[in-house]
């Protein structure tokens, strides 16, 4: 794929620990996630680090489970499954153009292993979905639910979508590409959709 393997963690939050991995053709980076839970460590969006970054990974406890955003973020999905003998979860509408087996198709509003719920948002990407947790006053993991209209699939439905996510409580929130927001995250969302839509959404 052209991407450098990531080398270190970064630890935005004490259970929520992420990595980049530089995309030299597109220059941007991928971000993965892992999140450490009473259940485990839950993967998102994974790519295989390089040898310090992925020995850090492993410190974290074992895994539970490899976790996509949506259909084009298997990435090294593959990979986790067969070296740790996990298995892959992503929505059922993902499945069809996922290059990865998908283990666990998974519904809109499902709980998941490692206490996170799947919302889903149509209109984004294929299979696109949001994660929730409470643990951290709440983090929500996106993949590539906010990016530019040219990205979405109907990108009016995918706003739409978006504003469900209001109704969660949470202070993190986590993105494929680009840079996390910890702290304080509900209130940039919301005014961030806001700006999208041009519609008042309080």
């Amino acid at each position: 794929m052209g991407i450098k393997p990531a080398t270190k963690l970064i630890q935005h939050l004490p259970s929520l620990f992420g990595w980049s991995s530089f995309h030299a053709e597109w220059k941007v980076d991928f971000n993965s996630y892992a999140l450490r839970t009473a259940n485990g460590v839950a993967l998102i969006d994974p790519l295989k680090p390089a040898a310090a970054g992925l020995a850090a990974l492993e410190q974290l406890g074992p895994f539970r489970g490899v976790y996509l955003t949506n259909a084009n973020h298997d990435r090294d999905a593959d990979w986790f499954r067969r070296q740790y003998q996990v298995q892959v979860y992503a929505h059922e509408k993902a499945v069809p153009d996922c290059d990865t087996k998908i283990d666990v198709p998974v519904l809109d509003g499902e709980n998941l292993p490692g206490g996170l719920q799947a919302i889903h948002i149509p209109g984004s990407g294929a299979g696109e979905i949001a994660l929730h947790t409470a643990i951290e006053n709440g983090i929500l993991l996106l993949g590539d639910a906010v990016l530019p209209d040219q990205y979405c699939a109907d990108p009016d439905q995918a706003i739409r979508s978006l504003r469900r996510l209001l109704d969660l409580a949470f202070d993190a929130v986590t993105f494929a590409h680009g840079t996390p927001i910890i702290g304080d995250a509900g209130h940039q969302l919301t005014a961030f959709i806001k700006k999208t839509s041009k519609k008042d959404l309080s």
